[in-house]
C-alpha cells in the first residue's frame, strides 16, 4: 500500500454504504462533488486569503497602469512591466503551496476510484488475453482467483528464474497492468499485486473490460472519469464564487 492508498479503505467503505441505495453513476457524483468541498475548504484554511486579494488588487492596479500608459517614455514602461511581473510572481507564490496541499486529498481519491471504478474483471468462463513482458515469455493462465476484489480475476503461471522454477501470480483487484515493485509504489501502490522479483517477467499486461457508469454516449464518456471531474470541476467553481474564495 502506497502512501496516497492509506485512505481507500475508508473510501471503499463509505462507497459500500451508498451502494446499498445509489447506482454507481450517482456515487461518482457524490464522490466529484465531496472531492471539491474537501479540496476547496483545505485551500481556504491553508491560504492568506487577506493577502492574496490585496496583491490581487495590485496586479490589477499594474495592469490598468501598463495600459494607460502612453508608450513615449520606454524605461518607465519597463519599470511598469516588472512591477506587475512582480506582482503576479509574488501571487503565484502565495497560491501555489496551499493549492498543492489541498490536491493531495484529491489525488489519493483519484488513485482509489481508478482502481474501484477503472475495469472490471471478466466472467469465469471466458478468457483474458493477456500480454506478457519480455515477449515470448510462456505464460498460461491456470484459473481465477476467487479471494479477489472481483472474485474473477485470472491466475497466471509464469516461469522463474531457475529451471524448472514456476510461479502463480493472483491478481488481487481488476487492475490492467502488473509488474515488479519499483520504487513510486511507495506513494501509489498497485492493489492486484506485484510480480515476484526472480522471474524473468517484468510486465504483464491483462485486457480488462472497462466499467461503465453510463450507458449511453461515446464510449469515453461512459467511465467514472468524466463525471467526476466535471462534477469536480463546477463544484468547485460554485464553492469558490459562493463563498468568494481568492
Amino acid at each position: 500500500m502506497g502512501l496516497f492508498d492509506w485512505p481507500a479503505p475508508a473510501f471503499t467503505t463509505l462507497d459500500d454504504l451508498m451502494g446499498d441505495a445509489i447506482g454507481p453513476f450517482g456515487r461518482v457524483l457524490i464522490w466529484g462533488l465531496l472531492c471539491a468541498v474537501i479540496s476547496m475548504v483545505l485551500y481556504r484554511v491553508l491560504s492568506p486569503q487577506t493577502r492574496i486579494k490585496q496583491i490581487k488588487t495590485d496586479v490589477k492596479t499594474a495592469q490598468k497602469a501598463m495600459t494607460d500608459d502612453d508608450g513615449e517614455d520606454f524605461a518607465h514602461g519597463m519599470r511598469l512591466a516588472r512591477a506587475q511581473l512582480g506582482h503576479s510572481f509574488k501571487l503565484v507564490g502565495f497560491v501555489i503551496g496551499p493549492a498543492v496541499l489541498a490536491s493531495l486529498p484529491a489525488l489519493a481519491m483519484i488513485v482509489w476510484l481508478d482502481g474501484q471504478y477503472g475495469y472490471s474483471c471478466p466472467a469465469p468462463d471466458q478468457t483474458v488475453t493477456i500480454s506478457v513482458e519480455p515477449q515470448g515469455t510462456p505464460i498460461e493462465q491456470v484459473g481465477i482467483n476467487s479471494d479477489a476484489q472481483d472474485s474473477s480475476c485470472p491466475t497466471i503461471q509464469i516461469p522463474g528464474n531457475l529451471d524448472g522454477q514456476t510461479h502463480v501470480i493472483a491478481p488481487a483487484a481488476a487492475i490492467p497492468v502488473m509488474h515488479q515493485k519499483v520504487w513510486w509504489n511507495h506513494l501509489i501502490g498497485n492493489p492486484a499485486g506485484y510480480l515476484p522479483d526472480d522471474t524473468p517477467v517484468t510486465e504483464l499486461r491483462f485486457d480488462l473490460p472497462a466499467q461503465e457508469i453510463i450507458a449511453f454516449g461515446p464510449g469515453w464518456a461512459r467511465g467514472w472519469e468524466l463525471t467526476f471531474f466535471v462534477a469536480l470541476l463546477l463544484a468547485s467553481l460554485g464553492i469558490k464564487k459562493g463563498f468568494r474564495i481568492e
